[in-house]
């Protein structure tokens, strides 16, 4: 069965692929603004199709590799090491990216439904190309961190085309109230 599907998912995303790639030539070819725009929308459509088919693929692949891998073998027994403390660089690395994660997971599930098949495969793929960005970005963790996290998490989610959070600069503090005097 997941050799017919993926041979079906094959077949699925070289038809899209090559009708994505004709209609885009039809765009370039073409005089009118007006079809150009319509057959450029018709292409973004297709294209996030074809992405969205790849991704299934690769996640029947991965859940395939990974039900004969724990298939294959036996639990073993955790070594018992001694406990190294962890480096604080690598520490904030990972607090950062899990906030980042969370951040954006929380913009894209605000816009897409998960009771809705499609829409939740949508956002899988999205979370999986978030995945995908902040690997590159942590590959250098200095960078990573001088860099803005709001500025990032604002970034990453235009990147994704979902919309982002709106940050707000916190209210100025009241000024302090005098004590009222004591009316004995």
């Amino acid at each position: 069965m997941a050799e017919a599907q993926e041979q079906a998912l094959g077949r699925f995303a070289d038809a899209v692929l090559q009708l994505a790639l004709h209609i885009q030539q039809e765009a370039m070819a073409a005089e009118d603004l007006d079809q150009k725009v319509r057959a450029a929308g018709a292409v973004h459509r297709l294209g996030r199709g074809l992405r969205q088919t790849l991704a299934l693929q690769a996640k029947l692949a991965r859940e395939a590799r990974g039900e004969a891998a724990s298939q294959a073998r036996a639990p073993e027994p955790a070594p018992q090491e001694p406990a190294v403390p962890p480096d604080p660089k690598t520490v904030a690395v990972r607090r950062r990216g899990d906030w980042l994660t969370r951040g954006v997971e929380r913009c894209v599930w605000n816009e897409y439904d998960r009771q809705d098949e499609a829409e939740e495969f949508t956002a899988e793929s999205l979370l999986e190309d978030l995945e995908e960005r902040l690997a590159d970005l942590m590959a250098d963790p200095d960078a990573f961190l001088a860099l803005d996290p709001d500025e990032l998490l604002v970034q990453l989610c235009k990147d994704l085309g979902v919309p982002a959070p709106q940050f707000h600069p916190p209210a100025p503090m009241a000024p302090p109230q005098p004590a009222l005097a004591d009316s004995s």
